[in-house]
Formats: structure tokens, sequence, C-alpha cells
């Protein structure tokens, strides 16, 4: 199993490196990543290649035994670049030219940077594919990352226009599907089309999905042309991976994994000026997408948070016992490598407040020995463990496009799709049920469970397929503002939930955004959760149950006795509708039901104790994380003995963690 360390010897002197390899040595580390951020040192000028300072400190490496991934440099093209060939710079979404002076100032569509990556992919590749340390390479760095997704140029409108033209072959067919005749908006030249720059009002939202669309097969083209790039000259047995981000950025991931051989992650679970890390559940939730990502491979965390981060403003200080943690969970889900961000904080530049697994003055202290000793944990166990499967029974349906689509359009000033796509997968986090995250092109027949969240923007023939899969037992889960749009962000003329009312068995005639400060109150009136009252917030669909039966009523004034959770049998399955945005302990018990019913197992734990199971051939894995930072948790462990590979000490039944204690127990199968 590969443990490494995010390296940066271009901010060092060569007299240091030494010295930092034989510490990397005595930690146990075993891979860097480097030179992402190395272009104006390989390329000084235009055309004059120097890999020198790289050929140097990777020699030294490989004589360390190490081995290195390379990442290609071009999220920081150099100021000589920028000088020469202005129009590679982005433009914001108010028209203003991305100035030099940070990262990522380049826009994938400017045809003269396409060719300026090429070149010095190219020339990477040349120089270092028989490098004995060299095991693989990142192309550029977290594609879109910090806004830098969309740009809204010339370039960019030149590449929109005939991204258009390519899908709909005519204007005609272009203002039909956006239904342009709405405020005179109908072109008659491909030339009229705008990138969404501001308006008064707001764009059209069929056109701004598309902008969507757009900019995320760009990032796909511009990938393909470095994987490409490189393809040409590096041998098979070297990787190309990417280190993506998951937050709503206008890239589809999975389809530019398919280029990839596996992706990797970059994983802060607190950032600079936050108070405290995100909810285990949110980083959790990420890990899964990355897992789901690019199915039947692992993934690699690129970059795993080691110390406070931030630039002008610094986070949390993660507490003894984070990094482990955070290490163990990342692996829990489905990483196979880490390599920590980063081997030493910087002392110059933006990121000089990004600490790593050492400070500025170099001194190993307290979060060396802690990396230390997760190494040592992982030397006997983790290539079985990274190799054991993690088995789901439930799906839970994530489309950046349907993101996309909320992000246009939220509707409520208290919506945010991440959160909200949180709230129903939580429940799930909280009894320790394993989730796939899974597209509508996924095989759902292998699932118990299906959980379709937030289903705004529909997809053609997944109804279809969830029909089918629900009539042979499945069940599956709608929340609220489902069936709304089709596939072109036009508004369904069926009455609501669509084409989706005769499996909800119940119709939408009434719906209401709750805004700031305001929220609606429930009460479950059948199943487990009856007489359980909870509130709701973001949204409220007024439900109308034809076959279904009412689980949960509004307890508000006017729509007092309106249903607000409906469950439907349709076959031998059944569907359940949540028509708000209801408080996550009244979810926890509503869940609870809806797992036992679809034959789904559990694990339950304290709050705050995560649980994943993983299986082997001939051994299970159960790693235990306890994200409370004050509590202890007693754990009822799942039948059988446990043991914990590192001290050899035996566990049954049950066991006490403590707070921020992490532990990977092994079960050996009878054969």
């Amino acid at each position: 199993m590969y443990i490494g360390v995010d390296y940066y010897p271009e901010q060092w002197p060569r007299t240091q490196w030494d010295k930092d390899i034989q510490l990397m040595k005595t930690l146990g580390i075993n891979v860097v990543r480097m030179a992402e951020f190395g272009w104006s040192l390989m390329e000084t000028e235009e055309g004059c290649y120097d890999f020198s300072l790289f050929d140097d400190v990777m020699d030294r490496f490989d004589r360390a035994g190490m081995a290195v991934v390379l990442g290609t440099p071009t999220a920081t093209p150099p100021p000589w670049m920028v000088e020469a060939y202005p129009e590679i710079q982005p433009v914001d979404k108010n028209g203003r030219t991305v100035s030099i002076g940070a990262r990522r100032h380049y826009t994938v569509n400017s045809r003269t940077y396409q060719g300026k990556t090429r070149q010095i992919v190219e020339a990477m590749g040349r120089h270092f594919r028989h490098h004995p340390a060299l095991i693989g390479w990142q192309v550029d760095n977290e594609y879109g990352h910090e806004a830098s997704d969309r740009s809204y140029g010339e370039e960019d409108a030149r590449a929109f226009r005939q991204w258009l033209e390519r899908k709909y072959g005519t204007l005609e067919n272009v203002n039909k599907r956006w239904g342009t005749v709405f405020w005179s908006q109908v072109y008659t030249s491909w030339e009229q089309i705008p990138v969404p720059l501001p308006v008064y009002q707001e764009h059209n939202p069929s056109l701004l999905l598309d902008f969507d669309r757009f900019c995320a097969d760009a990032y796909d083209i511009y990938n393909q042309l470095q994987v490409d790039a490189l393809r040409t000259w590096i041998p098979d047995s070297q990787f190309i991976t990417h280190n993506f981000v998951y937050s709503g950025l206008a890239l589809d991931q999975k389809k530019m994994a398919e280029n990839l051989d596996f992706i990797s992650f970059d994983n802060y679970p607190v950032w600079g000026g936050l108070a405290e890390p995100i909810p285990p559940a949110a980083t959790a939730r990420q890990l899964d997408l990355c897992r789901g990502t690019k199915q039947e491979t692992g993934y690699w965390v690129m970059e795993e948070l080691s110390g406070a981060q931030g630039w002008s403003q610094i986070g949390y200080l993660p507490r003894p016992g984070h990094l482990k943690l955070w290490t163990y969970q990342a692996i829990s889900r489905g990483a196979e490598a880490i390599v920590y961000f980063r081997w030493r904080a910087a002392r110059f530049g933006t990121e000089q407040f990004c600490h790593g697994i050492l400070d500025h003055d170099g001194v190993p202290r307290r979060k060396f020995d802690e990396t230390k000793e997760v190494i040592q944990s992982l030397e006997t166990v983790g290539d079985r463990w990274i190799t054991a499967e993690v088995t789901a029974d439930i799906g839970f349906y994530h489309d950046p496009e349907n993101e996309w689509a909320w992000k246009i359009q939220p509707q409520s000033d208290q919506f945010d799709y991440a959160q909200e796509a949180l709230r129903f997968y939580e429940p799930a986090f909280a009894w320790n049920v394993p989730v796939d995250m899974i597209r509508e092109d996924a095989d759902i027949s292998r699932y118990r469970l299906i959980i379709v969240p937030l289903y705004f923007l529909t997809k053609p023939g997944f109804q279809e397929k969830l029909e089918y899969y629900v009539r042979s037992g499945g069940t599956v889960v709608f929340t609220y503002r489902t069936g709304v749009k089709d596939a072109d962000n036009i508004v369904t003329e069926k009455t609501l939930p669509g084409s989706l009312a005769a499996l909800v068995g119940a119709e939408i005639h009434e719906y209401e955004s709750i805004r700031e400060n305001n929220y609606a109150v429930i009460e479950g009136v059948k199943g487990a959760v009856a007489g359980e009252k909870a509130e709701a917030h973001v949204w409220c669909d007024y439900l109308v149950p034809d076959t279904a039966e009412t689980l949960a009523v509004y307890r508000d004034g006017w729509v007092d006795e309106r249903a607000a959770i409906t469950k439907n049998s349709v076959g031998e399955g059944k569907v359940y509708y949540i028509g708000c945005g209801v408080n996550t302990d009244f979810l926890y018990t509503l869940y609870r039901d809806m797992f036992e019913d679809a034959g789904v197992s559990i694990m339950e734990t304290p709050k705050n104790v995560e649980m994943v199971r993983r299986e082997g051939k001939s051994e299970n894995f159960i790693s235990i994380m306890n994200h409370d930072t004050e509590k202890a948790g007693e754990i009822t462990l799942p039948p059988g003995t446990w043991t914990e590979p590192a001290t050899g000490e035996y566990f049954q039944e049950r066991m006490v963690l403590p707070a921020l204690g992490s532990m990977l127990l092994v079960q050996h199968c009878e054969n």
C-alpha cells in the first residue's frame, strides 16, 4: 500500500532535500507527488526546457527506494506565457479578465493554451518516461476548483456556439427546446447566442444548463488532450490520474474518469476559516462519490489533510487522533493510497499557512509521530484491507446535471444542494449502512433500496428502470421536488411529480418554498414515526395521496392534515415520497423502518461513531472511527471474534473506543 506526501523541492534549498528524504524514510513514506506547480522552472522561456531540478530530486528518491508521481504543471501557466499570449486568460461571470497572480488563470477553450499544454506534457513524457522512480502521473490539479470551471470570454463564446451547433444542428431546434419565444429571445444566427454574462434579471434556465454541459465537455476534452499526450510517450506501466474535488463544479467526473486509470481526490475535512471540521457524514459522502466515479477501481487520496489549513485565514487545528481517523475513514470507503498534504509548511507564497506533517521549522513533533503510528498500523494489513470489497445494499442517486439545475434555480434561500443531499444521505451513514453513489446508467437490480434525492431534472429511461425495479420487489425513496423538469430544464406540463405520479401514488397540487427563519411542523401518523413530531425546512410539497398511504402529515394552519410523507405499494416493491426538508432525527426513525422493511442490515453505534465493514476472500474487516472529540463510545460488535492486527488483542461483543479513536479489526472467515 502506498502512503506518501506531497513534496515541493523547488521551495527548499537542495541542501535540505537529503534530510527531508531521510526523515520520510524514518516515517515509512514510500511515495511522493511533486511538480504540479513547476512549469516556470521546467520551461523558463518559450520552448526552452530544463528538467534538471526534478531530475536531481527524483534520482535521490530513487536511491532511497521511494516512488514518485509527477503532476503536469498546467494549473499554473508561467508569467512569460500570459504576457505573450493574454488570450489564454479566463473571463469571470462578470466579464472581467482573471489576472495572473494565483493559479488556474487559463481557459481550457483557448486554442493557444491547448497547444502550449500539449507541448509541455509531451516534453515531460519524453524526458521522464524511463525514470526508475516514476510510477504514474497526475494531470493538472483540481480541475475547475475555486470557480475556475466556467469561463465567459470570446474564446469560450466561440467554442460554446460550436458546441451548440453540434448538439442541435439547427437554430430551430435550439429555439424550440429552450423555449426562446419567452421574452423575445428567438435566435436567427448562432452569433446571437450569448455566454451567460450579467443581465438585469436571470438567463434562460435551459441556456444556463447547456452552458454548464458545455463547460464540462470542454474540461473532458482538455483532460483527454493531456492523457493522449502522455500516452504517446510513457510506458503502459505508468498510471494516469487526476485529483478531483466534488463541489458542484461544471465537471462530469464520471465521464472524465473513463480516460483515467483511476481517480484521485483531495480530502480536506476542515479548511481555512472553519471553526470545526465538516460533519463526518459529509466527508463520507464525498468519499463514496469517489468510489462511485470509476466503478471497479479504488481511488487515491492525493491530498490528505495533515495540519491546520488556510490562506489568509487559518482553520481548525486537527486534534490528536484526527489524522489517523481521517486516514482510516478514507481507506474504509475505497481509498487505496493516502498522500498527505503536505510534507512541510511553505515559508512563502499564498499557502504559507497550509501546515503539513512538519511545520515551518521542520522539527518532527506530534503530527510526525501520529503519521508514523498510522503507517505502522497499516504495514501488515493495509494491502489486504484495500482489496476487500465494500458491499452496498443501497444505491444513492447523484447526477451532476441535476446539481447544476438546482444551482441555476435553488428556489429557496435555504437551499444548498450539497447540504440537502447530505440530509437524505446522513441517516444511512448514522445506521452504518454502506452506500454506492450511482447514475441513471447503473445496474440497480443489485440493491435492496434506491434513494433518489432531489430528482428535479429527470433523465430519459431512468423512470422505466425504476418502475421495473420496484415492481420486481425493490424499494425507492423520492424526496421533495421530484419530477419537475425534463432533461432540457423545461418544466413538465403534467401534475407533479409528473411522469412519476403513478409510481409515487400521490399528486402534488400545491407546494411552498420555506424561507429564512420559517419552518413547518410535521407529525408521523403511521408506522415507526407515528406520534413523532419534527420541523421541516427549505421546502414543502403538499401531497394528495391516491394509492399511497400517508405516513406523516403537516400540523400547520391551513395545511393541517395534508400529507407530508407517503408510502406506495407497486407490484412487489414500495415507493416512499418525503415531501419536505424534515429534520434528520425524524429521518433516522423513518430510515430504520425502511431499511428493516427492505432487508437492509444496519450496524447500530453511538452518535458520531462510524463503522464500515469490508469483506475479503478469507477475512472480514471492521473499521471503527469515533468522530466525537470528547466522549468515548461503547460499540456493539458484529458476531464472532475480532482481532486488532497491530497488537493481536481479541474483541467479542463489545468494546470501548476513546474520543477520536480509530481501530481496524479483522475476522478470519471459515471456509
